[in-house]
């Protein structure tokens, strides 16, 4: 009951740390994202600026043609004027004096090819400022363009490299997690067993007693089939027994590890006798354990009052 009651312990407390652990991480996860997202409206923030600032530009380049239009108007106005003005003056000329000299009419064109020039300057400067606000269009477009291509693949990187520390750092942790299981359950296991025999038992040279029903049995090193313990992982075990002869018969018997004889008990006289076991072995895993006949003719005897034990636990 101790035993039961101490794996479960064991059990709740290894739960309870992964569970600690998860929540942790998930909290670091989280704490990844929640950057991650404040980076993106720190982006997005930036992209508006950047939009407003294009927006004002293009509504100052709108408000210039506007003006250059407005100019354009205003020289037409003025050239419609002036031709007006010219030919009232120069049908008045000719009315008044037809004879008047060649100078003056050229005097007259002079002007006019000026104007011309004048208005055939203006319309080149707006052809320019029109070229420019297609080029300042154009160059405005690719900029947005390659700063879309730039936050995408920065994303992408971010993304990337947010999975791959995140599956290493999962990895990382498990390996931990199942390094230090495996050495608590190393340092916490614990190896004991106790079984008994209710039968009588005639056993010759070299065989063993069948304990057939056990007590203990935790980490399962001791099969009732066979009576013999076997060591499921290296250590310091004490091993006990106790046998009971028959009515009048002698017991010889050993303490085998590994078939190998090892502690001996020899009982003879009328009436029941008892001999026992109490050793300290250092066994390797694997290492096997059982009480059984050197040599001759023994009866081992026992009923539902279990006199006849085998028992043994990991002390270190």
């Amino acid at each position: 009951m101790i035993v039961a009651s101490g794996s479960s312990s064991i059990g709740s407390g290894s739960e309870s740390l992964l569970s600690c652990s998860k929540f942790h991480f998930e909290e670091k996860v989280l704490e990844k994202l929640v950057r991650l997202e404040h980076k993106m409206d720190l982006n997005e923030e930036k992209l508006k600026k950047w939009e407003e600032t294009f927006s004002s530009k293009l509504d100052k380049m709108d408000e210039a043609i506007k003006h250059t239009e407005i100019f354009v108007e205003s020289v037409r106005d003025t050239q419609l004027q002036e031709q007006s003005r010219f030919n009232d003056s120069y049908y008045e000329i000719v009315e008044r004096f037809k004879v008047q000299s060649k100078n003056e009419t050229e005097s007259h064109g002079e002007q006019m090819n000026t104007l011309l020039k004048s208005l055939s300057s203006k319309i080149e400067e707006y052809s320019v400022a029109e070229k420019n606000r297609e080029y300042a269009l154009e160059l405005l477009q690719n900029t947005l363009h390659q700063e879309k291509n730039r936050f995408n693949q920065s994303f992408d990187f971010i993304l990337e490299t947010f999975r791959l520390s995140s599956n290493r750092a999962i990895e990382e942790l498990t390996a931990r997690q199942q390094k230090d299981y495996e050495v608590m359950m190393k340092k916490q296991s614990t190896v004991a067993f106790s079984a008994y025999t209710t039968k009588r038992q005639d056993i010759t040279s070299n065989t063993i007693i069948k304990f057939e029903k056990v007590w203990t049995n935790i980490g399962n090193g001791y099969d009732t089939s066979t009576g013999i313990f076997t060591a499921p992982r290296q250590g310091v075990y004490h091993i006990t027994a106790v046998v009971m002869s028959a009515n009048g018969k002698n017991l010889y018997l050993h303490l085998k590890h590994n078939n190998e004889n090892t502690a001996g008990s020899l009982v003879t006289g009328r009436g029941y006798k008892t001999g026992t076991y109490d050793v300290v072995l250092n066994l390797q895993k694997g290492d096997i354990i059982s009480v059984g006949c050197r040599s001759g003719s023994n009866s081992v005897f026992s009923d539902s009052d279990k006199y006849t034990t085998f028992s043994g636990h990991l002390i270190a």
